[in-house]
């Protein structure tokens, strides 16, 4: 198996780059074109902003060194907004003027919509910070550089069991996402021996009093939700005085920590917080030097993906297929999220989540 190193320091690019007869043009002599569409706009702008930022950091460094085989990578953002729709447009209208190596994608409704599409034109997808079943499910090509909703499970039943919690309430958003983490939740704590009561939103939602009054006897409240609707659902939440445990997946970030009605909040989260991962720290000193904003997750997986992608791809073609084959292949890799290792055929790129907890502005490992 092919080992990529995750850091400028030990990584050496030497790529040709080439186009195969009928492969779609994927540069010019002096470009590597990757595509990325992300959620710049609306209420999920936060987190796409973020996988922007992370992605186009690596990528200077790596174009800083000389980029790959002198040729520089070349970023092409588009924005989804949010929306499948406006997602799948992007997609088309980048194939039919300037179809990249390969995509880059978050936000589980949006990589959703997208995977047909990949599939059809026989290019790579890869789901960032995505994590919702329904993203790989009949894809031939769609890569989620995540751990699956499911990971997320044993360190929130920890989380539940040490609170000693017997009756669990989740609050959701019905796409994707939100479904995801209701469903496997509800089963996860049903299969332990606890009871739930659920209750769902519409994204476009801004008013939870229905169902946070519905959720009330609940011992503790999983709020599986994202972005404005799970500040706005934990800022309701106090104000009605639930003075019990309050869960949440692994959507947030430092920005998110700091705010008072997030204290206190249970959580699950990887390593990259933890400041005692020198890779980590050291990333994140970066991020913030550059942007004057604090690192998380988001920034993370796309920075990371960008090294592993490139480290993959090493001493091979630049085409389409290459992408295909060395993500087919299996890998091992320790980047800044830990140890990852891809058996042949997965599809999932997944490392360690831990139980945390929001404390003092800060993320706690427990």
């Amino acid at each position: 198996m092919r080992k990529p190193s995750g850091f400028p320091s030990t990584v050496l690019f030497i790529i040709v780059f080439l186009i195969a007869t009928g492969a779609p043009v994927v540069g010019n002599a002096d470009s590597i074109r990757i595509g990325a569409i992300l959620s710049l706009t609306g209420n999920t702008a936060t987190s796409g902003q973020y996988v922007r930022d992370g992605i186009l950091l690596a990528v200077d460094e790596i174009n800083k060194h000389g980029g790959v085989n002198g040729s520089k990578i070349d970023i092409d953002i588009e924005d989804s907004r949010g929306d499948p729709h406006a997602a799948v447009e992007a997609f088309n209208r980048m194939e039919l003027t300037r179809p990249p190596l390969f995509y880059l994608s978050h936000l589980s409704s949006v990589g959703v919509a997208l995977g047909p599409l990949s599939d059809a034109k026989n290019v790579v997808l890869i789901g960032l910070t995505t994590s919702a079943p329904a993203f790989l499910l009949g894809r031939e090509l769609a890569y989620q550089y995540w751990p699956p909703a499911k990971a997320d499970m044993p360190p929130l039943l920890r989380i539940l069991q040490d609170l000693g919690v017997k009756k669990l309430g989740i609050i959701y958003s019905n796409e994707e996402f939100g479904i995801a983490e209701q469903s496997l939740a509800s089963k996860a704590f049903l299969d332990a021996g606890g009871t739930t009561t659920i209750q769902s939103f519409e994204m476009a939602d801004t008013d939870f009093h229905r169902q946070l009054v519905a959720l009330k006897d609940q011992e503790a409240i999983y709020v599986a939700a994202y972005g404005i609707n799970l500040v706005t659902i934990v800022r309701q939440l106090r104000a009605e005085k639930f003075g019990r445990p309050v869960l949440m997946p692994p959507t947030g970030g430092p920005a998110l920590f700091v705010l008072p009605e997030m204290q206190g909040v249970y959580t699950v989260a990887p390593i990259i917080y933890d400041l005692r991962s020198n890779f980590a720290r050291n990333a994140g000193e970066k991020f913030t030097a550059r942007y004057h904003q604090p690192f998380n997750h988001w920034a993370a997986s796309g920075y990371d993906f960008i090294k592993l992608i490139c480290g993959l791809l090493e001493d091979r073609p630049m085409s389409r297929k290459s992408v295909r084959d060395v993500l087919a292949a299996g890998f091992e890799y320790s980047g800044i999220f830990g140890p990852v290792r891809v058996r042949p055929g997965e599809h999932v790129i997944a490392f360690p989540m831990y139980p945390t907890q929001i404390l003092n502005g800060t993320l706690t490992y427990r």
